[in-house]
């Protein structure tokens, strides 16, 4: 293992005070604000992508390539990367001092980083009945797409009667969980599990190269029984979907790292001050490297927009039910 030089010549150049002020810089923060492709791997580790292989220690404030079999800290990651001195790295570190943070070890952090490795579903409940009957008879969502869910573990009743919606790392292990009641009487619960990984949201991965962005579960759900019940759901069978949880881009970030296939974003956020907002902000960060779109709709989310729909249809089958009655009855006066 080889790592750069900390004590060139020009050392002497600067006091030991502004070095060390240099060199306990926040790797991972400098690395963003350098605009390297940051991609985070886990809570303890990030990598600098199209590097081979060169990953960011976020604990010990560290970085090692491992083609290159080379690394160090803050300042030798600029001489590595952009081809400085190593008074050119440290004039750069210092002349922008205040643009980055300083790295302080949280040990509270890091254990609340260990819970959520650690993290455990809430108790299941001996049945799925509410379960189904909110998301079906009062969500509308078909109830095919439910058992998919359910088949699959990411959907499941807990012992308070609500709705657990499942997220999973590319391990297929659970990280998190969104919590939604299925009381019809007020206001019902959402929320989300204790020590969930945002980073890891409720998803149908896709085979395609496009990812189409929720704020919520039944979002999703919807969005997929809209499809189904005009009879194109194989419009949408390979797309990738994924609820954030609200309009944040936790998720988002860490699902194009796992799935490095996708090149298309579309999103479906509510169409209300947060989600305009948190489309513009997405948009802004993504466009460069994905085809960015915005679904557009008449009502508030796909939930609505589903309701909608089915209230529509029901309502046409009325008016055909209608209209064969009159039918069969002006019939049976001409006979008669």
């Amino acid at each position: 293992m080889i790592y750069c030089d900390r004590t060139p010549k020009e050392y002497k150049k600067y006091t030991q005070e502004q070095i060390d002020r240099a060199d306990q810089t926040d790797l991972y923060e400098l690395a963003k604000y350098r605009g390297y492709e940051v991609r985070d791997k886990s809570h303890k580790l990030a990598e600098i992508r199209h590097q081979g292989g060169l990953d960011i220690n976020r604990n010990k404030n560290t970085w090692y390539c491992h083609s290159a079999q080379t690394g160090g800290g803050p300042i030798q990651l600029l001489i590595y990367m952009e081809g400085l001195s190593w008074l050119e790295a440290v004039q750069n570190i210092l002349n922008e001092e205040g643009a980055y943070e300083v790295f302080i070890p949280n040990q509270e952090q890091d254990r609340e980083k260990e819970t959520k490795e650690n993290f455990q579903l809430p108790e299941k409940n001996t049945t799925y009945k509410h379960v189904f009957a909110y998301l079906v008879k009062t969500r509308k969502i078909h109830p095919d797409i439910v058992n998919e869910f359910v088949k699959n573990k990411l959907l499941y009743e807990n012992d308070k009667k609500s709705c657990m919606f499942v997220g999973k790392d590319t391990e297929g292990k659970p990280r998190y969980a969104a919590i939604r009641g299925t009381n019809t009487v007020g206001t019902s619960f959402k929320g989300e599990a204790a020590q969930s990984d945002k980073r890891y949201g409720f998803a149908r991965p896709g085979k395609n190269g496009v990812l189409t962005i929720f704020e919520a579960p039944i979002d999703v759900l919807s969005y997929m029984t809209i499809y189904k019940i005009h009879g194109l759901e194989k419009m949408i069978q390979d797309e990738h979907l994924l609820s954030l949880g609200g309009v944040s881009d936790i998720a988002l970030e860490q699902y194009l790292y796992d799935h490095p296939e996708v090149t298309k974003i579309k999103m479906g956020l509510d169409q209300d001050e947060a989600g305009i907002e948190g489309c513009n902000k997405i948009a802004e960060k993504y466009a460069d490297r994905y085809a960015v779109e915005r679904i557009h709709m008449k009502e508030k989310d796909f939930n609505e927009v589903l309701i909608q729909d089915i209230n529509r249809i029901l309502a046409k089958q009325e008016i055909k039910r209608m209209q064969e009655q009159q039918l069969e009855q002006e019939e049976l006066e001409a006979a008669i």
